[in-house]
């Protein structure tokens, strides 16, 4: 019985969160579960030897130096920070997919998550802001690797967690626009034009 009231918890749990509308929940609750996918991602590829690090100790070097990451109490530091970015980041993709609709979403996700690499990894690496370095090109490909799943998996998150009626319709929007156009070619007052010919007729006369 404790087995299947768990399961009706979750249950209504999950139908609540489908009926979500609320952007910055939705987008940081999303960006959190893309940065879990992310985080198994990368440690797949840290475990088969392709990866020389992972995310927890990029994170944890912005604040501590290198050396002290090898406790484990820094590499959660390091990890809790990793997860609050990665879920705060998540609310702009939302803004995006609430602006431009649901079509085409994982293509969406995608392109936010070389974004994202090319912003934080990219240029983290570059300047500095990362005090750990990773030299392997087989490294920085499977970073890239590990923000589409971020990408991809945020803006399914999205997808899932938001109402319906968040979302534009396209086929709505192009009929708007249809009727706005529409709208504006009724509003000219074609006695504008015959004044405009009644003017051009005294000045000829």
């Amino acid at each position: 019985m404790k087995v299947l009231d768990n399961f009706n918890r979750v249950a209504k749990f999950m139908n609540v969160s489908k009926n979500m509308r609320d952007s910055i929940p939705i987008g940081f609750l999303s960006g959190l579960v893309g940065t879990l996918a992310m985080d198994l991602s990368n440690i797949i590829f840290k475990k088969s030897g392709v990866s020389e690090k992972t995310y927890a100790q990029y994170a944890g070097s912005v604040l501590i130096s290198p050396f002290r990451l090898i406790f484990k109490e820094n590499q959660i530091l390091g990890q809790i920070l990793h997860l609050i970015t990665g879920s705060i980041i998540g609310i702009p993709l939302f803004a995006v997919l609430k602006k431009t609709g649901k079509d085409n979403y994982l293509f969406k996700g995608a392109i936010y998550g070389t974004f994202t690499w090319e912003l934080l990894y990219s240029f983290g690496l570059r300047y500095g802001v990362f005090r750990t370095k990773a030299y392997s090109t087989r490294t920085h490909m499977t970073t890239l690797i590990d923000n589409l799943v971020y990408g991809f998996t945020s803006a399914a998150t999205m997808i899932f967690l938001t109402d319906k009626s968040v979302f534009p319709n396209a086929k709505k929007k192009q009929v708007e626009t249809q009727r706005g156009n529409e709208l504006s070619q009724s509003s000219i007052d074609p006695g504008d034009e015959r004044l405009d010919d009644y003017e051009n007729e005294v000045r000829f006369h």
